[in-house]
């Protein structure tokens, strides 16, 4: 009786981190339907990505990835039938491509790398502890994974092009949602405005990106200064977020109440940089806002460029001016916002939607451990 095929996914984060699951644990489904067995080991935990972005505890850290960096290596080491390997941005948090090496040079087996981010730029601008960062990551890791990858699996045009430089196996594929379990709320494809009170401008994200709504808060003041009435929902800012002087409801970000955090708002901001570390961003609040129907406006930056259409699906905003005259139309037009939803959930149902891309990854993992 033959032995059934068997895939080790390893990620640098748990289910609770997007990129893991929305590019690793929600496309197994699809590789186990087609007959494959798949064992998924995160490096960090939950408890530590919580408290990961903090100030203070380094020692307790930096004792918790020593001692995760071993149990990796052990478990490299004692890899026994397994057919292939699908590694999520890194095999291990901190330290060169030991992992990597070992799997693909002494194991003798094939990798599949995914990525959704430019993680050869180091941000260290942003980081909470840039002198561990800058000792302890290796941002040429993914290059080493990329060169000696069987394919290789990126999440946007950009970052395909520069895979491509080292592997000519290469597909794009976006971070995207379920189109089953992301549904707009009831009246939002016709352009309505969710609950009685004054629309909700609003973003969901983390603390590590807040800070780029700083890119909007002259033209919320400007606009909230011309008397428009509406409300500033901010998702997963942190507690001390602030935005000047544009007051602000803020929320924590909580796993079970993420698709409904995004339905309760009626225009979206996805406000990005322009330096070379978010060029590699993939678009992802885009797709999600799509899903649920919430018309947006977009920096015209990363994986937005690939699918968003200024005026179609999306509103794209390359100045300030561009911001407050698309803010301005989303909270006076009914039909922009209902021409918006509508063309961006089709777009979701069609294309951007783990049910169309989940089989893309089957195949392209079938192909490239065949060839």
């Amino acid at each position: 009786m033959s032995r059934q095929r068997s895939i080790l996914a390893l990620a640098t984060y748990p289910e609770s981190a997007a990129a893991t699951r929305f590019r690793v644990t929600k496309m197994l489904p699809y590789l186990r339907a087609r007959g494959w067995e798949v064992h998924f080991e995160p490096f960090v935990d939950d408890a530590f990505l919580s408290g990961f972005y903090t100030k203070g505890g380094g020692f307790k850290k930096a004792r918790y990835l020593a001692a995760r960096s071993v149990e990796r290596l052990a478990l490299t080491l004692k890899v026994v039938d397994v057919d292939a390997v699908f590694i999520q941005r890194e095999a291990a948090l901190i330290g060169p491509p030991y992992i990597e090496f070992i799997l693909r040079s002494l194991k003798k087996l094939p990798i599949i790398f995914d990525f959704d981010d430019a993680i050869w730029e180091l941000n260290l601008q942003r980081s909470i502890h840039p002198i561990a960062a800058r000792a302890l990551k290796d941002p040429n890791k993914c290059w080493y994974t990329m060169r000696h990858a069987a394919g290789v699996i990126a999440g946007s045009n950009y970052l395909a092009a520069r895979a491509r430089e080292v592997n000519a196996n290469v597909m794009v594929v976006p971070t995207v949602v379920s189109s089953k379990a992301w549904t707009p709320w009831p009246g939002r494809l016709r352009g309505e405005l969710y609950g009685d009170g004054p629309a909700r401008i609003g973003w969901v994200g983390t603390h590590t990106t807040a800070h780029q709504l700083e890119l909007v808060e002259p033209v919320l003041r400007q606009l909230r200064a011309e008397g428009y009435d509406f409300e500033v929902h901010v998702v997963g800012a942190g507690e001390d977020f602030g935005l000047g002087t544009v007051e602000l409801r803020s929320r924590p970000w909580r796993l079970a109440d993420e698709i409904r955090e995004f339905q309760r708002i009626d225009i979206g901001l996805a406000p990005m940089h322009g330096e070379p570390v978010y060029q590699g961003k993939c678009g992802f609040k885009q797709i999600q806002y799509m899903a649920v129907g919430v018309p947006f406006v977009s920096s015209w930056v990363g994986g937005a460029r690939d699918f968003v259409v200024d005026g179609e699906n999306g509103l794209v905003a390359q100045t300030e001016e561009d911001w407050y005259r698309h803010l301005k139309a989303l909270l006076e037009s009914h039909e922009l916002r209902r021409r918006l939803s509508q063309n961006g959930r089709r777009l979701v149902e069609t294309q951007y939607c783990i049910e169309a891309q989940g089989p893309r990854v089957a195949q392209f993992v079938e192909d490239a451990l065949s060839s």
